[in-house]
């Protein structure tokens, strides 16, 4: 399960030069998640974050993990504990964080959600939208923040009446910017882009 879902988000972008003590750090932790050491992980990108506490990347890469664990076992006894430690972190870098740390809440807000969709889907769906409206707003260019909202819109599709035509177009937008999508800053996100041509089936005689 570890190494398909790093398969499918293709998280992070790694710059060859200048091998610096962090960027050392961070690749050791994803090399650890790549190969199912989570928790090892997780405790590697705590020591960098404590080491450098201005810096929001390693903070998102641990809610990002336990994001990702959760929607592989969204029925396990400790999900609703991480989910509202998920929601300290991202509480405390929303500001700093902006568009990329405001899908990491609809993210987390969706996890909340498959855990019992029939009784939590008045409360919670509107939460994640304004999550990814937001994520918009603040980055209209950020190819995350499109998936995301057409994502959820399509997969929404089983339980209520949804604008298809609308959210596959808006899919295929945000599979035009993960195809631009380009930064000077080591380890900064850039996963979604499988996924998106994978929701992009269910689109197919829409």
């Amino acid at each position: 399960m570890k190494k398909l879902l790093i398969l499918l988000f293709g998280v992070f972008s790694v710059f060859s030069f200048g091998q610096s003590k962090y960027e050392v750090g961070m690749q050791k932790a994803m090399q650890q998640w790549q190969s199912g050491q989570s928790k090892e992980a997780v405790a590697m990108l705590d020591r960098i974050a404590m080491s450098d506490k201005e810096n929001w990347i390693p903070v998102y890469y641990k809610v990002f993990i336990s994001i990702t664990e959760g929607f592989g076992n969204s029925q396990a006894d400790n999900i609703e504990d991480i989910v509202v430690a998920n929601r300290v972190l991202i509480d405390q870098w929303l500001e700093k964080g902006g568009s990329e740390w405001y899908v990491l809440k609809g993210m987390n807000e969706t996890l909340e959600l498959i855990t019992d969709p029939m009784n939590k889907g008045m409360v919670q769906t509107p939460i994640i939208n304004r999550a990814y409206d937001k994520a918009i707003e603040l980055d209209p260019t950020n190819p995350r923040a499109v998936y995301s909202v057409a994502s959820f819109q399509i997969n929404s599709a089983k339980f209520m009446k949804v604008d298809m035509p609308y959210y596959c177009k808006m899919l295929e937008k945000s599979i035009e910017l993960f195809d631009k999508q380009k930064s000077d800053v080591p380890f900064y996100p850039s996963w979604g882009k499988d996924w998106a041509l994978k929701t992009q089936e269910l689109c197919k005689g829409k």
